[in-house]
């Protein structure tokens, strides 16, 4: 009678783990992502290719999860958006087009073609792209989807090289400079700060502090890079810290003003690359990286608890099929307490956490560096799934990959 009862509990367990899998599947969450340099989604349980035969890379979702944007060829070159409840595919501008974003009100994409930023109304008819401002070399949304911030590029002049300036601009500039305001100006090159071009403006929860990367030449910045903070009037600038050309790697917590990023100069993901959070106005730092160890990618839970892709120190010269591969760990960064959350099978790593605060998941990235998988569990880790089988793995770098170019989570 007991080995009866013992059994009917175990199905029990197994089935409504089960439930709870489909419900997490269902819960809202859209997922596009490359396989075999095809664009698919999945959306409430089921796959479904979008693409074929286009060779497409750096899938982004609309802020209504309605559209998908990315790049078409291997030059990823042309731009295209994809409407899910039609099918419907539209190019914005047939010249080449890079660092596309959407509003994050509306269903309006921006671009850079040339140095220009330009924008594209997917949703109006006929719609032909609109010029906004010339001498673009990076931009962002403000939160509120009515102007950009714009940084220009450096100048050299005979005494050195001039900072890069910030612009606030109108979304219907026109190319009008009476819709365009200054906001603040970089230093000029001095010891070791240079400042070609300001990239991955991110604002903090209050909006009263915009987080960015000074970022140099092209050798130098392949090594380091000045993670910067200032006022969103312009009033105060600060630096903060040197790290890699990866704008994943600083993220404000969901709703207080406090920053996480990875500290570390060095183009080798595998040395010297370590997790600090810094709460403003708070002028200090505090590292959450073991020594022998390295952070990679991360997510924020909630205020408190980080989520990072970690594994051991080694240097480039160790050999490919024993470099250590990352597991995730959990980090409490008001009690400092650690511990590991996953357990990849030997010569795999989990890559590229993301966590759902709606649904309460988080999703991930397994791979072996040359095939990759995307898994799927609760926040209590438990009912840990293979959710998406077979996706492309990017390109490589230093022991460091671009995940964001083979795939885009949209929760609703």
């Amino acid at each position: 009678m007991k080995k009866v009862i013992a059994s009917v509990i175990v199905v029990l367990f197994i089935f409504l783990s089960s439930i709870t899998i489909i419900k997490a599947e269902n819960s809202g969450v859209k997922i596009a992502f490359i396989r075999h340099h095809n664009l698919w989604i999945k959306v409430d349980g089921k796959e479904k290719q979008l693409t074929k035969g286009e060779y497409i890379t750096g899938p982004k979702w609309s802020h209504d999860g309605e559209w998908l944007a990315y790049a078409k060829g291997k030059k990823q070159s042309i731009l295209e958006l994809y409407r899910l409840k039609d099918g419907k595919k539209v190019i914005p501008s047939h010249s080449e087009a890079s660092n596309y974003q959407w509003s994050p009100t509306e269903n309006i994409i921006a671009f850079i073609f040339s140095g220009a930023l330009h924008t594209f109304d997917a949703e109006k008819k006929n719609a032909d792209f609109e010029n906004v401002s010339a001498g673009v070399g990076d931009y962002a949304w403000y939160p509120d989807g009515k102007k950009f911030l714009v940084s220009s590029e450096a100048h050299l002049l005979p005494t050195g090289w001039t900072g890069a300036q910030l612009y606030e601009v109108q979304i219907d500039a026109h190319m009008n400079p009476h819709k365009m305001k200054h906001l603040y100006a970089l230093p000029n090159e001095h010891d070791d700060f240079l400042a070609l071009v300001a990239s991955g403006f991110k604002w903090s929860p209050n909006q009263k502090w915009i987080s960015f990367l000074a970022v140099p030449t092209a050798s130098w910045s392949a090594d380091s890079n000045t993670l910067c903070l200032v006022r969103a009037d312009g009033s105060r600038f600060e630096k903060v810290d040197q790290m890699l050309l990866d704008t994943q790697w600083f993220q404000w917590a969901p709703s207080k003003n406090i920053l996480a990023y990875i500290e570390g100069s060095g183009r080798v993901a595998l040395e010297n690359k370590h997790l600090k959070v810094k709460e403003l106005p708070a002028l200090q730092q505090n590292t959450f990286t073991p020594k022998g160890y390295v952070d990679w990618d991360f997510t924020w839970k909630n205020d408190n608890v980080i989520i990072v892709s970690r594994a051991k120190e080694a240097g480039i010269e160790t050999p490919l099929e024993k470099r250590p591969l990352p597991s995730l760990y959990e980090i409490d960064s008001t009690s400092d307490e650690q511990y590991r959350i996953t357990k990849p099978p030997h010569r795999q790593g989990d890559y590229h956490p993301i966590f759902m605060n709606k649904s309460n998941q988080l999703i991930w990235i397994r791979s072996d560096r040359k095939k990759a998988d995307v898994w799927l569990a609760h926040k209590d880790r438990k009912q840990e799934k293979k959710w998406i089988e077979n996706i492309d793995v990017p390109e490589w770098y230093y022991e460091r990959w671009n995940w964001e170019n083979v795939i885009s989570v949209k929760e609703e």
